[in-house]
């Protein structure tokens, strides 16, 4: 059950760093630097934790 849960949360978690990473791209064409840099890093931070989280059930 745990690592249903886990996985379920590194599913999640990757989809809402695609979500941030494809809104800091759209910041950028607004020309709007601050928001899209806040975004990305976000974005970044996000999919670094879901690797984390897929990791046993992937590998490496």
């Amino acid at each position: 059950m745990a690592r249903v849960v886990r996985d379920g949360a590194g599913l999640l978690f990757v989809v809402v760093a695609l979500a941030a990473l494809g809104g800091g791209v759209a910041e950028l064409r607004d020309h709007d630097y601050l928001a899209a840099g806040l975004l990305l890093l976000t974005g970044l931070a996000v999919l670094r934790a879901a690797v984390e989280l897929l990791r046993p059930t992937v590998g490496e």
